[in-house]
């Protein structure tokens, strides 16, 4: 598994070029995204969030990679620097990420999202 790969080149390329249905393929049914606020939201929800929350990543630059394997788990670890905006307002983030990925079947899908922000 390329996990860094798959991030770079199919989730953050899905997130800034508004692609839904490559995201919709890449995370998991169960799907969970914690946001730096500790709330949670499922597959459908981050979804329903990006396509009407006005929500849109204008760039997202990745550091301090680690990819840790279990099996058919990969952990990746990273520092994101990253400019959105909703509705308008843009917006600066700096944070570390996790994000676990799992073999399932012939594909690859992304299980959980977390970031904490560094200010």
């Amino acid at each position: 598994m390329e996990i860094l790969s798959i991030h770079t080149d199919v989730f953050n390329r899905a997130l800034k070029e508004q692609d839904y249905a490559a995201l919709e393929e890449l995370y998991a049914s169960d799907y969970m995204l914690v946001r730096p606020d500790g709330s949670v939201l499922s597959k459908q929800e981050v979804l329903q969030d990006l396509r009407s929350g006005g929500l849109r990543f204008h760039s997202i630059e990745l550091g301090q990679t680690e990819v840790r394997m279990y099996g058919s788990t990969a952990v990746l670890t990273a520092e994101s620097q990253a400019v959105s905006s909703r509705h308008g307002m843009e917006s600066r983030s700096h944070s570390r990420l996790i994000a676990v990925y799992v073999q399932q079947a012939q594909s690859i899908k992304l299980v959980h999202f977390q970031s904490t922000s560094l200010g």
